[in-house]
């Protein structure tokens, strides 16, 4: 019931914004990103070069500093800083890594296992908690919306060879997997609007050639997942890397309109309830009751609407069949060998591609996650779960179901959705009125990703609530804004404004280029242009710009 109109624009749009901001901050084991509901980071990593300065969290390795400096925009109405410059209070990471040799292969995976399958049964044990519950309630409905909506664009790119059914069938069974097998459960995965763009041109791809999409689809997930188990094996995610229609339509202008006002009015009362946690209205239990639930219940008001007040305005569904059946009706299984040899072996070019999208998305939603300053104790294990994810991958190839992939912003809400978090507040200094929020502990558990996993308006809302803080966005508004009434940054107080604009101009000709690839026939590429942008920040801007200044706006 929800409205769907605007679905295409923001997921096209949004998607590629906060890739565009991740990767072009990069440069090493991964980059920062956007997803959907009520968190979007931003992680700037140096690797080997140079640590940008003491303040920063560092991990150690035999011969390379990596630095990160992550800052996270809590959709549920606040922001705070993870590793964020002088604002980091976690003890540094020291790490020793053993050197990768050939007897090491898939030594990593195991000692993963080994690490992190000890905690197994506490792993289920401690998802009994009140908190819990609640997690899995607000995010059961938060994983669902992107699932349906992006189940409908993907019906709408491959010509319904993928479409709601598979998204939901992958999505439960990869998610329920997943937190089942990876040793880091508080991972959630889902559809991405990343899968969905490569899926709609590898779909473009097969359609000018000639071939049967759904085998050619198929093969290349099997070879990613040949390619994943590789990286895995050789402990890949310890490495640095230096430092993405016209048709005629029933609806009338009516449905357009509505649409739009549904999909604002969603976004609106999300963002009002959620931010109801700070609010001086109705008492502290009722408040945040509503702050946990405000997108799922702006959801169900605002799909009243329609019925209730507009009976006559025929809003689009989301085709679903009334059975478990494939949407386009074809048999699950794909039909791997009905193509030829040299296809089968071509297959492998777009899945390097897909694997580098994958193994950067990983890394970054894991180290996001494994922060110090969320404070969690059972251990991290990267390369088991790159191993499991590409397993994942295979079997979903297999029956022509979408890619799931590591949901960053979801996966950042699980854990702050199981956070006890402690509020202290200055008596004196200029954030005297600013709570500093400090993660006391998290609820690590694999209960909520199985039972979590057991429309538009919502997306709308994540979006909005993703660019909240985001520093490219900030930045891009002070080119209208007064110069003397500029906001209270530490890169507005320290960077001359000609570096802040000539930085931000860079960034800006960076995404209208990846925007621009992804329109053309060579769309499929994207993955190589957002890997450009680790270098393009390194040598390009900093051969343009100082590295003080450079660190300063990296550190916000």
């Amino acid at each position: 019931m929800l409205a769907i109109a605007l679905r295409s624009g923001w997921v096209a749009v949004l998607e590629p914004l906060a890739l565009f901001n991740a990767a072009s901050a990069v440069t090493a084991p991964a980059a920062a990103a956007l997803g959907p509901p009520p968190r979007t980071a931003r992680l700037f990593l140096d690797s080997g070069r140079s640590s940008p300065g003491p303040s920063k969290a560092r991990v150690r390795r035999r011969k390379s500093v990596t630095t990160c400096s992550i800052a996270l925009t809590d959709g549920l109405g606040g922001q705070e800083s993870i590793g964020d410059g002088d604002n980091f209070n976690g003890a540094a990471v020291e790490k020793e890594e053993e050197k990768f040799t050939l007897s090491r292969f898939g030594a990593g995976i195991l000692e993963d296992a080994k690490r992190r399958y000890k905690h197994y049964l506490s792993d289920f044990t401690d998802g009994v908690h009140p908190k819990a519950a609640a997690a899995t309630f607000f995010l059961y409905f938060a994983c669902l919306t992107p699932c349906l909506a992006f189940g409908g664009l993907m019906a709408t790119v491959t010509g319904n060879s993928i479409g709601v059914v598979e998204s939901l069938i992958g999505t439960a069974v990869s998610g329920v997997l997943y937190a089942m097998l990876a040793a880091q459960p508080l991972t959630l995965l889902g559809p991405t609007g990343l899968m969905v763009i490569f899926t709609g041109l590898l779909y473009k791809a097969t359609v000018e050639l000639g071939l049967p999409f759904l085998p050619v689809y198929g093969w290349v997930g099997l070879w990613s997942f040949a390619f994943l188990f590789v990286l895995a094996a050789v402990e890949a995610s310890n490495l640095s890397i230096g430092a993405l229609f016209k048709a005629s339509s029933p609806f009338s202008t009516a449905t357009a309109l509505l649409s739009f006002v549904l999909a604002g009015g969603t976004w609106i009362l999300s963002t009002f309830l959620t931010q109801m946690r700070s609010s001086r209205l109705l008492v502290p239990s009722v408040r945040n009751a509503l702050s946990d639930f405000g997108p799922p219940l702006a959801i169900l008001l605002m799909s009243l609407v329609p019925p209730i007040l507009f009976p006559g305005v025929v809003i689009p569904e989301l085709p679903i069949p009334s059975g478990i059946a494939t949407t386009s009706g074809r048999p699950w299984i794909v039909p791997f060998f009905s193509v030829p040899a040299w296809v089968i072996a071509a297959s492998s070019i777009p899945a390097a591609l897909l694997t580098l999208l994958i193994f950067l998305d990983q890394n970054i939603t894991s180290r996001l996650i494994n922060d110090p300053k969320n404070k969690l104790k059972k251990g991290e294990g990267y390369h088991l779960d790159l191993f499991v994810l590409g397993a994942l991958m295979a079997v979903g190839s297999l029956f022509g179901l979408p890619w799931m992939v590591a949901s960053t912003v979801p996966s950042l809400s699980h854990v702050r959705s199981l956070s006890t978090i402690s509020k202290s507040i200055s008596i004196s200094g200029e954030n005297s009125d600013i709570p500093d929020e400090t993660v006391v502990g998290v609820i690590e558990n694999r209960l909520t990703g199985v039972t979590i996993h057991v429309t538009s308006g919502l997306f709308l809302y994540m979006g909005f609530t993703s660019l909240s803080g985001n520093q490219f966005v900030e930045r891009l508004k002070l080119w209208v804004y007064d110069p003397e009434l500029y906001p209270e940054y530490d890169f507005t107080k320290s960077v001359p404004r000609a570096v802040l604009h000539g930085f931000t101009a860079l960034q800006l000709v960076c995404l209208t280029t990846l925007w621009t690839l992804k329109k053309t026939s060579w769309g499929i590429t994207f993955p190589l242009l957002i890997l450009a942008l680790m270098p393009i920040r390194n040598y390009v801007a900093g051969s343009l710009f100082s590295r003080e200044h450079l660190n300063i706006m990296d550190s916000h």
